[in-house]
């Protein structure tokens, strides 16, 4: 299946210690195939399904309660590239055992900047002293 985490369990696999409640997961808004193994995925928690929103694929897409928390799926997120590239340019992390695709810092960059919360600001202070130490790799 094809994703990249984004967000806080992103930011805490690129050294930012966070704590987050639900995973973001952005995915491509018109692969169908991906959508069909992501339902599989979902079918077996009471067949809920992801549907792609907007007529470019933007938007998000749906929010869901799992066992073990909240996962929240988009399609292209503020500031971050079209899939694809956001894509190429995903680090490998780990968590528990589990392994799994996040955004670049300089993706997880982009997309503190554009969106700009009050909360965002210690993340964009922390992803640009990682950068400008060439800690682009999410390391």
């Amino acid at each position: 299946m094809r994703y990249v985490v984004i967000g806080g369990h992103a930011l805490r696999a690129s050294g930012m210690p966070r704590h987050t409640m639900d995973w973001d997961i952005c995915i491509p808004a018109r692969d169908s195939d991906n959508f069909a193994k992501l339902n599989g995925v979902l079918d077996e928690f009471d067949e809920l399904h992801a549907v792609p929103l907007g007529p470019k694929g933007e938007h998000f897409v749906q929010t869901y309660q799992l066992p073990w928390g909240v996962v929240q799926f988009h399609l292209r997120p503020i500031g971050l590239p079209d899939f694809d590239a956001l894509e190429g340019r995903a680090a490998a992390a780990e968590e528990d055992g589990v392994r799994f695709r996040v955004a670049s810092v300089t993706d997880l960059l982009a997309a503190k900047r554009a969106v700009n919360r009050p909360k965002d600001q210690d993340d964009i202070l922390f992803l640009e002293r990682k950068l400008a130490n060439g800690g682009e790799n999410n390391e």
